[in-house]
């Protein structure tokens, strides 16, 4: 699989998860996780990782290993979701991945 086909994936587990109001176990948020470092190559903070909450879900992205290329993949690739930047007290990068309506 290529880098828009897992991401699209990824994108409508994700929107499942959080229209549904599932609850996320930490072996799945490992396997998100997972994804996101290995497949698609986004450097995810190994302790942080990611998070989802009732209408996003936020990454915690170490910024010395990103490239920016695969930043705008990512949020071409996101469509249904706005993505900002939110303002954390380390250095990483805290993106809020809110789905749209």
């Amino acid at each position: 699989m290529n880098f828009p086909e897992i991401a699209s994936k990824l994108q409508d587990e994700l929107i499942d998860i959080i229209e549904s109001g599932k609850e996320v176990n930490e072996y799945e948020l490992i396997v998100f996780k997972y994804l996101f470092i290995s497949e698609l190559k986004i450097p995810v903070h190994e302790e942080l990782g990611v998070e989802i909450t009732e209408d996003s879900f936020i990454l915690y992205v170490i910024p010395d290993d990103l490239k920016l290329s695969r930043l705008s993949r990512l949020d071409d690739a996101f469509d249904r979701f706005t993505v900002t930047f939110l303002p954390n007290a380390y250095n990483i990068l805290k993106l809020n991945f809110k789905l749209g309506d």
